[in-house]
This record gives C-alpha cells, structure tokens and sequence, in this order.
C-alpha cells in the first residue's frame, strides 16, 4: 500500500500571498498526515501558466498529478480541496478523479468549504473570521468570488444562516448576484455609519487587492465609501484562518480510510 494526499487549490501567483494562505494550509496537512506523501495541485490553468512564465515554476494540474501517482505506483489517494464552493474549478477536480478512478485501489475526493452539507461549522469558522461584536449602525460584508455555475446558490444560503442570529451580515460578491450595486439601497436604509469588508476568499490575492479593497473607483470598498459610509477593508483571507484550515484538515480526515 501507498498512500498519497493531493492539496487541490485554485492557485495564486502572488508569491507572499500563496505561502500565506495556501501553504499554511498545506503544511497543516503535511503536519498532520506526516507519514503519508503530500503533492500539490492548482486548478487553474491561467495560475499555473504565469506561475511557468514567472517564476520558472511547474505546478501540477489534477490530471498530471494522477499520472505522475500512477506511474509511482501510488495505490491510495486522497484529494483535499481549499475550493470555497463546488462549482467549475471543483468539478475539474472531480473529471480527473473519474478520470484516474481505475489507476488506484482507492481515490477519494473532500469536500469543498460551503456545500449541501454546511451549517454549524462553517458559520462558527466565519465567525471567529469576522468582526462579530458590531453596533446597530455597524456591519460586516463578506465579499465572495461568484460563479456562473450552479454552486453560486451557496453564497445566498450561508448569508441566510449567519443572519439568523446576526442580522448586520451581508454577502457581497465579484462575479455574480448580488453585486455591491444590488444591496446598496438595503445599506443605506438600515442607516448603517460603518462596514468590515472581509474576502469570502481562501486567499487574499488580486481580487481583494483591486476588486474589493482598492482606492480605484470601481473596487467594492470606494463604492461603499462614495454613499457616504466608512468602510474598513481587512485583507485578509481563509487559508489563514486557523479554525477554517482544521476544517479542511477535517474534510480530508472524513475520507481518509486507511
């Protein structure tokens, strides 16, 4: 038998950012799976080309990782992902995996950070993210990626189950509903004089330097600023988390069998 762990991450090219957020949770893994070899994997492809023409670096996609576990002889697979919701990066994953089903004794895929599962451990892990000790007129904004895909729909049901007992919560996102644009009558009539802007994000990376938290006049935070409310921006993300990252060892734990 041998065994394998596979850290499946969208990827980041900003060196400082990816060793703050994306290898402390790979190396939460290697910590904890010591005994087992532990491999890394972007799954997006634009990431890896810069990260190629950059930095002279060759980081894996999902499906050239397998190969290379095939041809080592590896027998046990056990794929991680730091994804935040299972949408188009998440089924890349899950192609290869099909893909590769036959080339091992055992492949098994974690789950991503929001899905049909989610509840009490993933608003305790937002929460210990977030400032939650906020005043009536203050309040939080959780900024996420968005997606075309149908995965978007976990974006709106987090928020629904972190207002149930906060209501000053609100998720924003960059690519998808809602926009800024589209809760900015919901802000300005709760009359709020302050907003927390944090990523929903694993990594605080391009996005929350140019789409969120920016001076540009477009980014989230001078579009709140420009309605007359002050608004702090925390650039920051969830790979540094330390609760979020025990829940992505704990996904892996799940489907770990041997």
């Amino acid at each position: 038998m041998k065994k394998a762990i596979v850290v499946a991450s969208f990827g980041c090219s900003i060196k400082d950012s990816r060793e703050r957020y994306i290898e402390t949770i790979e190396n939460a893994v290697k910590g904890k799976y010591k005994n087992i070899d532990c491999f890394r994997v972007f799954t997006s492809e634009i990431i890896r080309r810069k990260m190629k023409r950059e930095e002279n670096l060759d980081i894996h996609n999902m499906k050239s990782c397998l190969q290379k576990l095939k041809e080592e002889n590896y027998t046990h697979v056990y794929v991680s992902v730091t994804h935040v919701v299972p949408g188009f990066e998440y089924e890349k994953v899950l192609r290869a995996v099909n893909e590769y089903k036959d080339s091992f004794e055992e492949i098994k895929t974690a789950r991503t950070f929001l899905d049909d599962h989610m509840g009490e451990d993933e608003i305790n892990v937002i929460k210990s993210y977030i400032k939650t000790d906020l005043n009536d007129d203050e309040a939080v904004i959780l900024v996420g990626h968005g997606t075309g895909h149908e995965a978007h729909k976990y974006y709106e049901q987090i928020e629904k189950l972190l207002r149930m007992d906060t209501s000053n919560i609100h998720i924003a996102n960059i690519e998808g509903n809602p926009y800024i644009d589209d809760i900015m009558d919901k802000l300005k009539a709760e009359k709020y004089k302050k907003i927390y802007l944090y990523p929903l994000l694993i990594v605080s990376g391009d996005h929350a330097l140019n789409d969120i938290g920016s001076d540009d006049v477009e980014s989230i935070k001078s579009k709140i600023a420009a309605n007359g409310i002050n608004v702090e921006m925390f650039f920051t993300g969830l790979g540094e988390n330390e609760n979020a990252v025990n829940l992505f060892v704990g996904r892996l734990n799940e489907i770990l069998t041997v």
